[in-house]
């Protein structure tokens, strides 16, 4: 196994993401006439100076002639529409070697966990991990709690065991999302280890100063940082909300400085 180059998503062990996989799952809905071209998102994450862009293969590979290589990409490996109303399952779409023919720093991959179809799930997820480590890529896990079984998604319990499969499935990162309690969710990030938390930034929030209200919560609990998608790149100000999380992700500004950047 090649070392894991999981650095060039970190900076000082922190790191901002920006997402730019909703459109398989969410649809257009996410969309104005603005943010719908990825060529609009792929100015942000170079101007921005982000960790990482998530996309899946498609926009990778379409848009790769005008990719700025010094943002880390991040493919999605598996995905879903929201139209059939199955059991909670994303099936891989991509292969890792895909992925890498791409220039792929990183791979991502979402483990419902507690679905009936769990045990297929993460077979499927064993084996890409350790592809993906072969070819000394880190992996991202988006750890998300679904089910008839899980009664509350975003339950400390739940959400402690989410965290601690994914570090012991060989994840680098996991991607999770915050449940508002910063005092338990520093046990969530202690259950994964070594491994990396990661907060999906989630819908678009309707007032700033909350988001970065809650950003600065997020960020006393011991992760590593956010990855954010619609919080951004819907905002009216893309760049200028990034650098406002950038001023608290890795500066420990406050959120009334940070608000600063929006004012």
């Amino acid at each position: 196994m090649k070392r894991i180059r999981i650095e060039r998503l970190l900076t000082d062990n922190r790191t901002l993401m920006l997402a730019y996989d909703q459109g398989l799952e969410h649809g257009p809905i996410d969309f104005n006439a603005n943010n719908i071209d990825p060529e609009f998102i792929l100015h942000i994450a170079e101007k921005g100076k982000f960790n990482g862009l998530i996309l899946q293969k498609g926009v990778a590979e379409i848009y790769r002639e005008n990719y700025p290589k010094k943002i880390p990409l991040i493919i999605k490996l598996n995905g879903r529409t929201n139209i059939p109303r199955i059991f909670p399952v994303a099936k891989q779409l991509c292969s890792v070697k895909k992925a890498v023919d791409l220039g792929a720093d990183a791979v991502g991959y979402t483990i419902y966990f507690g679905s009936p179809l769990e045990p297929e799930i993460l077979h499927e997820f064993g084996k890409l991990q350790e592809e993906a480590h072969d070819y000394g890529l880190p992996v991202i896990a988006w750890m998300y709690p679904r089910g008839k079984f899980v009664e509350n998604e975003l339950s400390t319990s739940i959400l402690a065991y989410a965290a601690r499969v994914g570090m012991e499935l060989g994840a680098d990162i996991v991607k999770m999302k915050y449940n508002d309690n910063p005092e338990e969710y520093k046990w969530i990030v202690k259950c994964a280890g070594k491994t990396k938390v990661v907060i999906a930034g989630g819908e678009k929030s309707t007032a700033d100063a909350e988001f970065l209200k809650k950003a600065k919560e997020i960020m006393t609990t011991g992760v590593a940082g956010m990855a954010v998608g619609r919080n951004i790149w819907q905002h009216k100000s893309p760049l200028k909300m990034a650098f406002a999380l950038k001023k608290i992700i890795f500066e420990n500004s406050t959120a009334e400085d940070a608000m600063r950047y929006l004012e």
